[in-house]
C-alpha cells in the first residue's frame, strides 16, 4: 500500500510539469528502478512456520543446514530448517533466556547467540551465549558479557542512542560485531573475543554512508566480504530495506535497495552462492525465506 501512495504523490507532482519533462521523468524513474533491478535475482521466496513469525536471525551452514531463532518475548530455542524454510528440529540450550535475542553465527565447533537487542538503551551489558554444536544433549551455554565503552543507560534515549546491535558474524578467531546506529547513523564495528567472559567494547571501524540501521550480518568466505542488511533508521516498517556489502577491511563496497519487502533481519551467504535472507511478519507483510542471486 505505502508504494502505491509513493507512486501516486509523485505521479501527482509530474503532472503538474511540462508533457516533454513528465516523459523525461518517467524515463528517468524506469530507468533507476531498472539499475536497481539488475543488481539481483530473486530466485526463490517461501513462507516460514508462524513458530518464527519474529525470525530475527540466520544462519548457513557449510553443511548445508539453515538455522534461525525469534527475537525478545519468544522461547530461547534455535531451530534447524530445510532449504525449503521447513522446521527439522529444534535445539535448547540449558540455562539461557531470551531477553532479546537478535543475532546467531557459528564457527567449526559453537554456536554463538547474540542476545544483544537494546533498542531502548537500557541494557548496561549484553550477552553472547555460546555452546557447542556438537553436543547431545546441548550442554549449558558459556555467557560472553559485553558493555559498551562510553554507553550510559541512564541517559540513552529509546531509538535514540548508538549502544544497540543485531548483527554478529564468527570470523577467523574472533567475533565481529555491528552496531544498530540509531542516533548517528554510523555504523560502529566491534571485535569480539570468543573465549574472554567479560568484555569492554571499543569501536574498532567507523563506516559512513550506511542508509540506515544494521539488523543482520554474515561473512562470505568465498568472496571475502561482509554481507549486510538493514532498514532506514527512525522508520521502523517503513522504507526500503537494504543489502550492503563490506570489504575485507570493512570499506563500504555496494549498497542495494529491496523494494517491496518488509522488516528484514536476518542474512546469510548460502554455500550455493546466493544471499539468502529472512523477513519478520509484520502488519505488511508475512515472514519468508528469502534466496537471491547478486548479479555481479
Amino acid at each position: 500500500m505505502r508504494n502505491s501512495l509513493n507512486f501516486l504523490y509523485k505521479l501527482s507532482a509530474l503532472n503538474r510539469c511540462a508533457s516533454g519533462v513528465l516523459t523525461a521523468s518517467l524515463f528517468f524513474i524506469n530507468s533507476c528502478a531498472f539499475a536497481t533491478q539488475a543488481k539481483f535475482e530473486i530466485i526463490e521466496s517461501v513462507s516460514l512456520s508462524s513458530a518464527l513469525e519474529e525470525t530475527s536471525a540466520l544462519y548457513c551452514s557449510p553443511d548445508n543446514s539453515v538455522y534461525s531463532l525469534n527475537d525478545s518475548g519468544n522461547a530461547p530455542v534455535v531451530f534447524r530448517l530445510d532449504e525449503n524454510g521447513r522446521i527439522v528440529s529444534k535445539l535448547t540450550p540449558e540455562d539461557v533466556k531470551n531477553k532479546d535475542w537478535e543475532a546467531l553465527t557459528a564457527d567449526d565447533s559453537f554456536f554463538y547467540i547474540g542476545d544483544i537487542g537494546n533498542n531502548r538503551g537500557t541494557r548496561k551489558n549484553v550477552i553472547i551465549y555460546k555452546f557447542p554444536r556438537s553436543a547431545e544433549p546441548l550442554d549449558s551455554a558459556t555467557k560472553l558479557s559485553l558493555s559498551y565503552d562510553g554507553n550510559k543507560p541512564s541517559e540513552n534515549e529509546s531509538l535514540n542512542h548508538d549502544f544497540d546491535a543485531e548483527a554478529l558474524v564468527a570470523v577467523d578467531d574472533h567475533l565481529v560485531l555491528f552496531s544498530k546506529s540509531w542516533l548517528t547513523d554510523l555504523l560502529k564495528i566491534y571485535i569480539v573475543d570468543k573465549s574472554q567472559n567479560k568484555q569492554k567494547l571499543s569501536a574498532k571501524k567507523l563506516v559512513k554512508g550506511i542508509p540506515g540501521v544494521i539488523t543482520g550480518a554474515d561473512y562470505d568466505k568465498a568472496k571475502q566480504r561482509y554481507i549486510l542488511v538493514g532498514y532506514p533508521s527512525k522508520r521502523m516498517g517503513f522504507g526500503d530495506p537494504f543489502i550492503v556489502i563490506l570489504d575485507r577491511e570493512f570499506a563500504l563496497i555496494d549498497k542495494i535497495p529491496l523494494p517491496g519487502f518488509g522488516q528484514v533481519e536476518g542474512v546469510c551467504a548460502h554455500p550455493s552462492g546466493q544471499i539468502w535472507f529472512t523477513q519478520e511478519s509484520s502488519i505488511f507483510s508475512s515472514n519468508k525465506l528469502v534466496k537471491l542471486q547478486l548479479v555481479e
